[in-house]
């Protein structure tokens, strides 16, 4: 039974947004869309992985996708994907990575072989072992009785070959396609019940209210300024920007396109660029370049937004 479904991460919505308004010609364009690509890439292993995952063995595991949890010591870190039973937990870990590959056992390591030579994709095994040692402590906390936990990383790219397939590496990685036959090996041997349904939920309960998804702001990590973006709605038949405001449509001045219902989506770029969840009716003329406050008050009610505040000092909220 699924209890948090998989979200697309803050960092990669704001990744997406930077897209659409990030000129190509910018200098940190190549920086910013190399991470979109990684995040990206990422988010769609996670995906793929959640896919097989979900040919659980029996239906008493309960499923947290996408977690991100302090330990006992506020330190956060985030699990792909988290498997509870009566019997075990079990930590999934995807790795969306193509071509050749291989674990280093000596240090751990993930290795990706290519034409330059090889590149080293951090440390997967320590850090599920940090992981297992940080849900075992928020478990023994809530005088939960302990129960085993288990980790596998989870290779989610259908083009990646892995290279030194040891016992150890075998047990321990598994390729997504064969997830459904690993989580019920795993199941197979665990026979002694350590859980009640009231402590699964408890645990379940707990996580669930100390999640909290990761601060990020575009603007301050990349050390950007507002006029670093495009403004305005852009088209989406031609990415043109801005469309402008006719009678009750948007019209794109470049081919002709129109649209009603296309400033919703554009709004949510604002917070997600890091300008911040609250907006004012000069600072949303800018943003949508928009001339009248009195038309830019008319699309700010259309919107529906939280706000407080009256006439030229009302503050809009935006969710």
């Amino acid at each position: 039974m699924i209890k948090k479904d998989r979200e697309k991460p803050l960092r990669l919505l704001a990744h997406e947004a930077a897209m659409r308004r990030f000129r190509r010609t910018h200098p940190k364009h190549p920086q910013i869309e190399q991470e979109f690509y990684r995040l990206h890439y990422g988010y769609k292993g996670e995906q793929a992985m959640d896919y097989f995952s979900s040919f659980l063995p029996h239906e008493n595991y309960k499923v947290l996708h996408g977690l991100r949890i302090p330990d006992t010591k506020g330190r956060h870190f985030q699990m792909d994907s988290l498997l509870i039973s009566p019997t075990h937990c079990l930590i999934l870990d995807s790795k969306y990575v193509s071509g050749k590959i291989e674990f280093d056992e000596d240090t751990g390591s993930l290795i990706r072989h290519n034409e330059a030579g090889q590149e080293r994709l951090g440390d997967p095994f320590a850090q599920l072992a940090r992981h297992k040692i940080q849900l075992s402590s928020i478990i023994k906390d809530l005088k939960l009785p302990r129960l085993p936990i288990y980790t596998q990383i989870v290779i989610t790219h259908k083009n990646a070959t892995l290279l030194k397939k040891s016992p150890i590496i075998l047990k321990n990685v598994v390729f997504h396609t064969n997830l459904p036959t690993r989580i019920e090996e795993i199941d197979n041997v665990q026979n002694n019940t350590y859980f009640s349904n009231k402590d699964a939920n408890k645990l379940v309960k707990t996580l669930l209210k100390i999640h909290k998804d990761e601060d990020f702001n575009l603007m301050d990590y990349y050390g950007l300024s507002p006029t670093d973006f495009i403004r305005g709605v852009i088209c989406p038949n031609c990415s043109h920007a801005p469309m402008q405001k006719s009678y009750q449509k948007w019209l794109c001045l470049k081919c002709g396109h129109s649209g009603k219902e296309l400033l919703q989506e554009t709004i949510k770029d604002y917070p997600l660029l890091g300008f911040g969840n609250k907006i004012s009716n000069r600072e949303f003329r800018e943003f949508i370049c928009l001339q009248s406050p009195h038309i830019a008050y008319r699309e700010l009610l259309s919107l529906n937004l939280l706000h407080k505040g009256r006439k030229k000092n009302r503050i809009y909220f935006i969710e």
